[in-house]
């Protein structure tokens, strides 16, 4: 049982080290259901305009706690930045408004 969780401290290492040599900041986006995948590529491109330059990856977490929309936690080097969000019905879809 040490083994995996050795391989599993050396496999979240690896990527951090990664995601700095690319570039790559890595937010974690709340909600209470999935989300789907046309509404997560919206996140990443805004999400992507906050950070600057960096690249963003999504990682998603269910959160039951939530009553409605979702939260957007990206770290930083110095600091982190929360996003609270809500999806808005418009005449293309729903879409997220920041």
């Amino acid at each position: 049982m040490e083994r995996v969780d050795l391989i599993k401290e050396i496999a979240a290492e690896f990527e951090l080290i990664a995601n700095r040599l690319s570039e790559t900041e890595v937010a974690t986006v709340a909600s209470v259901v999935e989300l789907e995948p046309q509404h997560l590529a919206e996140i990443a491109k805004r999400a992507q305009k906050l950070t600057g330059p960096k690249n963003v990856k999504l990682k998603t977490v269910i959160d039951k706690s939530l009553l409605a929309g979702i939260i957007i936690r990206i770290i930083e080097e110095f600091g982190a930045l929360f996003i609270k969000a809500r999806i808005c019905p418009s005449k293309g879809g729903d879409r997220f408004q920041l």
